[in-house]
């Protein structure tokens, strides 16, 4: 699992040219679309960083202008930020995310310049609002981040770095996710929390087939892995993979602190990977079609990066049956339709389990451990 990339949106609006728009770099947007109920639901949130004008139309009667907005995400905004001046001491996976994150989006007395007044500042400025492009994200910053996380990491004295990068390491080192949420903030979910995840079943019904895609690559294999920590790297090898496939290497650097959650990172990388996997990458859902259900389509509305998909109506090229989690979310807007496109991960990409060639071929169903599981299951 690779940590999503910052999001955005294109939008594009038409208006007379004589009626310029109120629309500046900087300004906060929300992007909405009307559940069932007819409730406006955001789906996203951001800043705007371009704005194009276009006079695409013009005659003696009127003209049309068209303005082309690009809106980015919080990680965007990440990107062009550093933290890392105060270091930080060895800690876990969810601490150090919301120590970088409240370092970069809290604006502290000592951050603002000696010199400067309130004359100086725009006119809509509050004492609670200085660094206003960053509102969303400090506003849930406590309850958005999972805290403490789950693998300790090392202290960090570098210095200043690019916030973004800082960042994307420590929640990869702690096998999290660091994603936006709709409305323009920041989550990280730990390790553990994609085991909370309710289902959220697809049928026939849900499913655009021609929006189904995949690929089984050799380059994907990964059965000899070494994993980097604080003093030095830990690996693991699959045999029976090497002798199928050949050995393909693979690595991870981390800011792990342990020796030993790098060396369980390294057998998961493997377990997770030594062995090709048929499923769909990419999942498109017309949200507009009449055969999905109510229910299905305002919960797809509300999905998320994380989210747990499960469906048995694949067709038998993707192996039927599918469960996984979100790792991307694609929308495609017109004043009639609702086109969604969700990148899914299978879970055992984020929880290994074992396949066949994996098990022993001395082992018996009896003497299976634990006891509870089903053909099916590995």
């Amino acid at each position: 699992m690779e940590q999503p990339q910052p999001g955005y949106a294109s939008v594009n609006l038409i208006t007379d040219a004589d009626t310029p728009l109120d629309i500046e770099l900087s300004y906060p947007v929300l992007i909405k679309i009307k559940d069932t109920a007819g409730v406006d639901q955001t789906i996203f949130g951001g800043t705007v960083s371009d704005i194009d004008i276009a006079l695409n139309q013009y005659g003696s009667v009127g003209s049309i202008a068209q303005y082309s907005i690009t809106v980015v995400g919080a990680l965007a905004q990440l990107n062009r930020r550093t933290a890392g001046g105060m270091n930080y001491a060895k800690e876990f996976d969810g601490t150090r995310i919301f120590n970088i994150l409240s370092e970069v989006f809290l604006t502290a007395w000592d951050d603002i310049g000696p010199t400067i007044t309130w004359a100086e500042l725009p006119a809509v400025a509050t004492w609670d609002s200085f660094d206003g492009v960053a509102e969303a994200v400090v506003a849930n910053l406590v309850t958005d981040i999972d805290q403490p996380g789950q693998f300790e990491l090392e202290a960090y004295n570098d210095g200043e770095a690019n916030a973004l990068e800082l960042v994307q390491i420590a929640a990869q080192s702690g096998r999290g996710v660091l994603y936006e949420g709709p409305t323009g903030e920041l989550f990280y979910d730990d390790y553990q929390s994609r085991t909370l995840e309710t289902a959220l079943p697809l049928t026939a019904d849900d499913i655009n087939s021609k929006g189904l895609r995949t690929a089984a690559q050799w380059s994907e294999i990964v059965n000899d892995a070494s994993v980097t920590y604080r003093a030095g790297t830990e690996t693991f090898s699959d045999g029976t993979s090497i002798f199928l496939y050949g050995q393909q290497s693979g690595s991870r650097a981390t800011v792990l602190h342990n020796a030993a959650d790098a060396l369980q990172q390294a057998e998961d990388f493997v377990a997770s990977r030594a062995y090709p996997r048929m499923y769909p990458e990419t999942i498109s859902l017309p949200l507009h079609t009449p055969t999905m259900g109510n229910a299905t389509r305002d919960a797809l509305i509300a999905a998320h990066v994380s989210t747990l998909i499960t469906t048995a109506a694949l067709p038998a090229v993707f192996g039927t049956t599918f469960q996984g989690y979100v790792e991307g979310i694609n929308w495609q807007l017109t004043r009639y339709t609702a086109d969604l496109t969700l990148t899914v991960s299978e879970q055992t990409e984020t929880y290994p389990s074992l396949i066949w060639f994996q098990i022993p071929v001395t082992t018996t169903w009896a003497g299976y451990t634990p006891n509870t599981d089903r053909w099916m299951d590995l």
